[in-house]
């Protein structure tokens, strides 16, 4: 009987947690959160890499003639780069 209820518990929390609307999206501008432009150039195409720091956590951000391209994890000395930013000058 206490496996049963336990299962049953389970199934409604799990019922709750996937009816609930996600969190609202952040707006992060690119000029706040870049920490580096590097240009990738090519016989045809030139691609921009952009380093960016979400959360104190460094990512490249790749950008091509259509938009971006993708985003992955940056490595420093075979660990995950953490980052910060510092407040814009006013």
């Amino acid at each position: 009987m206490q496996k049963f209820m336990f299962g049953l518990l389970i199934t409604i929390a799990s019922a709750t947690a996937n009816a609930l609307p996600p969190p609202e999206a952040r707006s992060l501008p690119l000029e706040e959160i870049s920490l580096e432009h590097i240009n990738i150039q090519g016989q045809i195409q030139t691609w921009r890499l952009h380093k960016v720091c979400i959360d104190g956590q460094a990512y490249l951000l790749i950008t091509g003639t259509t938009g971006p391209g993708g985003i992955s994890a940056a490595y420093k000395d075979g660990k995950p780069e953490q980052c910060q930013i510092r407040p814009a000058e006013k």
